[in-house]
């Protein structure tokens, strides 16, 4: 295409990858959103889209960059399309048809939150956000504005260097570093034990009966109510410093159950 002196290129560019002809943006965009959410693209490696690595379910890949141009390239549809499905829908849990399944999404398989969401996370459960040189406070990790930011949480889990534009530079796999940090970390056994943090709030509460905080944490860390035998687990572990005249030991107890709760694979994963 010859293009005139006064025309900018960049806007020829963006023309011809939003046209309803190519074939290709389309593809490439909906592959990297499916792979986002479920934690592998219909496409695997999700930029190796050529003729000899076709999609695992190429029906479906052809269906939605369809939908997403005709939607007019709405990316909010998009998101609200795949987490309406089905597929996203499905239990994580195994059973005997699809427990060898790694390829063909017939069952959720359970991946590591993101750095910065579980940095922000971890943040909101321990109730004392971590601080970030040069920005105010209350900056969350998903809103740094570059990699540039010194966090070795960040680091341990995964954060892209931004070096490249492939999407392999962020890892989504677990490590031993990232059990001995979340186990023994100095930084987070500041934010647990820091005067404004969740865990000295609820050890002040004394007019708050203890079943009603045991329910505040669970929703906190997993959107859910706990279980009876949680609760009871939980409860009697609480009240065994209640009544004890030094008030550091029950908050240190809260301290404990916030720790053990930022521990389990059921806050750590999605699932």
């Amino acid at each position: 295409m010859k293009l005139e002196p006064t025309r900018d290129p960049r806007q020829v560019l963006v023309e011809w990858m939003t046209a309803p002809e190519n074939p290709y943006f389309a593809r490439a965009l909906v592959n990297r959103y499916w792979k986002h959410f479920f934690g592998r693209g219909l496409v695997d490696p999700e930029d190796d889209l050529r003729e000899t690595n076709p999609a695992t379910n190429p029906e479906l890949l052809d269906a939605l960059a369809t939908h997403f141009v005709k939607s007019g390239y709405d990316l909010r549809d998009l998101v609200t399309t795949i987490c309406k499905s089905s597929t996203y829908q499905l239990s994580a849990e195994p059973n005997k048809y699809n427990a060898d399944d790694r390829q063909n999404f017939s069952r959720f398989y359970p991946r590591r939150l993101q750095a910065e969401v579980l940095l922000d996370a971890v943040d909101t459960l321990v109730g004392q956000p971590t601080k970030f040189a040069g920005l105010p406070a209350g900056t969350r990790a998903v809103d740094l504005p570059d990699s540039g930011f010194d966090s070795y949480f960040l680091t341990a889990f995964g954060r892209p260097q931004a070096v490249s534009a492939c999407e392999c530079e962020r890892s989504g796999d677990a490590s031993l570093a990232q059990s001995l940090h979340l186990i023994n970390s100095d930084s987070l056994y500041k934010q647990l034990s820091g005067d404004t943090g969740r865990a000295a709030r609820l050890a002040s509460e004394t007019k708050v009966d203890v079943n009603d905080k045991v329910r505040a944490l669970y929703l906190t860390a997993f959107a859910r109510t706990p279980k009876d035998d949680e609760r009871q687990r939980v409860t009697v572990y609480l009240n065994k410093a209640a009544g004890q005249a030094d008030a550091a030991k029950l908050r240190a107890k809260y301290e404990d159950v916030i720790w053990a709760l930022v521990n389990t694979k059921e806050f750590l994963f999605n699932h």
